[in-house]
């Protein structure tokens, strides 16, 4: 790994930690949002309205936030401040009650949350090799999966009141690991009053933002199909911390496989991937094919993300990237999950599990088809290499 990077003061250590903090929020949040809001008396449409209101706030707010940083507006204490208001904002959980005041809370939450992502991210994909983004990313999966399994047996056993502790604590942790970027993270180049973005880049963010709609069965669905089907909770806990280790896998290795295939190639192959991954689900409930289905998280996330987020990056201008990148995770991971686990609802009611995920797999079908004519309007086979040549 390099020492650090120029002009940023900071080490890939410190972008490890960042990543290992940020994502073990998720750790230790989504496992635990649902049986905790239950707990405090929400009801099923409640707990919708508040889960929902997590990704609005990376929605609505990230984006005005990376629009006036590319414009050179960066306050003093950005990135921290916004960790410490998720500190606040889960601390106040434990004298909060109704679903008004809580979701309020989690909007705050997730405000403060998702607002440092894409200001760090922008950063590091300015200053490392492209095709070693991965290498440094995998850290968040790790975190995630030490964190769900380090907090599993300190909310068990009637002990799940003290989730608002665990979950201010991951945050305030991620307070420290945002520091060493309050600097190190401006941008590098000169303020900008325009920088608007393309209409291919539109076009990959919308995209994008379908593929994970096509996920929508997936992360509200799976668990229940998978109880329905007859499976323990334990065994439904492993294939999901399967994926998030096949996850880590794939950014660790994802860079060599973008060396030799270039950054559309990687993409193009998690999009045509995908669909078979819904389809192995829909087809059959044997472990040993949901064991397959759960390792083609690494390409339909790991892969996805990995090339999807580096082609917004380099598509979108100097003065904009920030913006470009708030869009990208309040799109993708923000509205297009919010719609996804939406319309899985109906369809779920209306098809069982089995027929969403063949629903799943038709749509990220027609995803696949979407990105042949969009793919040679992203660069050129030399800017690919460019890419390559760069780490």
């Amino acid at each position: 790994m390099d020492s650090g990077y120029p002009n940023g003061g900071f080490s890939s250590k410190r972008a490890g930690a960042f990543y290992a903090a940020y994502f073990g929020v998720f750790g230790v949040l989504l496992p635990y949002l649902g049986p905790y809001l239950q707990l405090r008396g929400i009801g099923a449409v409640g707990i919708g309205l508040i889960t929902a209101a997590l990704s609005l706030a990376k929605l609505l707010y990230a984006p005005l936030v990376g629009h006036g940083v590319d414009r050179g507006v960066w306050p003093r204490g950005l990135l921290t401040l916004h960790a410490l208001l998720a500190v606040v904002s889960a601390a106040a959980l434990w004298w909060l009650d109704g679903t008004v005041a809580l979701g309020i809370a989690f909007f705050l939450l997730g405000l403060g949350h998702a607002t440092v992502l894409p200001l760090v991210e922008a950063a590091i994909l300015e200053r490392r090799p492209p095709s070693r983004y991965g290498a440094v990313r995998l850290w968040g999966s790790v975190g995630f999966i030490v964190l769900a399994t380090a907090v599993a047996p300190l909310l068990s056993g009637g002990k799940l009141v003290r989730f608002p502790f665990y979950l201010a604590g991951i945050l305030g942790v991620l307070v420290v690991t945002c520091l060493p970027f309050e600097e190190g993270a401006r941008p590098r180049h000169e303020p900008s009053s325009g920088g608007s973005l393309s209409p291919a880049v539109w076009a990959l963010l919308v995209l994008l933002t379908l593929h994970q709609v096509a996920h929508g069965p997936y992360y509200a669905f799976f668990s229940i199909t998978l109880a329905g089907e007859g499976y323990s909770s334990t065994t439904i806990g492993a294939l999901w911390s399967f994926s998030v280790l096949a996850e880590a896998v794939a950014f660790a290795f994802g860079g060599r496989l973008q060396d030799r295939i270039g950054v559309r190639r990687l993409l193009g192959l998690a999009l045509l991937a995908t669909p078979f991954r819904w389809l192995a689900i829909s087809l059959s409930a044997a472990l040993p094919v949901l064991v397959l289905a759960q390792a083609g998280h690494a390409f339909s996330f790991a892969l996805a993300h990995l090339a999807g987020i580096q082609l917004v990056q380099r598509a979108a201008p100097p003065g904009a990237r920030r913006r470009a990148q708030a869009l990208y995770s309040g799109l993708t991971f923000g509205l297009g999950i919010v719609v996804g686990s939406s319309l899985a609802g109906p369809v779920y009611g209306r098809l069982g599990g089995r027929g969403a995920f063949a629903v799943a797999a038709i749509f990220s079908t027609v995803v696949f088809a979407a990105w042949l004519p969009l793919a040679p309007r992203l660069g050129s086979r030399r800017e690919d290499q460019k890419m390559t040549l760069e780490t």
